[in-house]
């Protein structure tokens, strides 16, 4: 018998966690990595709120990047309208915008109809599937509100700036590591079938 809270509940903390935090994150992105606040007169929490998901195109009013640890990481201001890494960003706006909204919905829905099928004791598996429904509903938020996904984590080879890892941001690091736990998920390692019961040994043998 599993312990703890169902899998639907586990599911729902680990999203709402984790879509709240991808979205205070990116809002301390905007206020802190740009002048947007300031420029427009927003003082008040409200009206700050308000201007994170009615203001767009702030690249033009980003500060310099904050360094958290000069080798290696920055915290810097970037708009990506494209996939992971770029990708489809120079597509017309309007196809690329359908197209990624399209592909989030299918996404989120295939999570779901997956996420019914697994057992109640396979946590790291809800955890896992958790996390990759939360990241990619915290960058479909992101297309909804502005048409691009806002970023800020910027890595870089050891003093070497020019050699760097793509601006990711919290909502990225959800889907990768879910993906990643999905990968090492600990019933192939055991040799488990999907389904839960003991893979056939070669030659037969249960």
């Amino acid at each position: 018998m599993t312990r703890g809270p169902s899998k639907w509940a586990l599911l729902a903390l680990v999203f709402a966690s984790m879509v709240v935090a991808d979205q205070v994150t990116k809002y301390l992105a905007v206020e802190r990595l740009t002048f947007a606040f300031e420029r427009y007169g927003m003082a008040g929490a409200g009206a700050r709120i308000e201007g994170f998901y009615r203001l767009h195109h702030l690249e033009g009013l980003a500060r310099e990047p904050y360094v958290v640890w000069k080798p290696v990481w920055r915290m810097s201001y970037a708009e990506n309208p494209g996939a992971a890494w770029g990708l489809f960003r120079n597509m017309p706006a309007g196809f690329r915008n359908g197209f990624f909204l399209a592909i989030s919905l299918a996404a989120v829905a295939y999570i779901l109809w997956y996420y019914r099928k697994v057992r109640p004791e396979q946590r790291w598996m809800q955890v896992a599937l958790a996390l990759v429904l939360s990241g990619a509903v915290g960058n479909f938020v992101d297309r909804v509100a502005r048409g691009y996904v806002v970023d800020f984590v910027a890595w870089h080879w050891w003093n070497r700036p020019d050699i760097y890892w793509p601006t990711f941001n919290l909502a990225d690091s959800c889907i990768v590591v879910g993906v990643a736990m999905l990968m090492l998920h600990p019933a192939e390692k055991r040799g488990e079938a999907p389904g839960g019961k003991k893979a056939a040994a070669p030659g037969g043998a249960a």
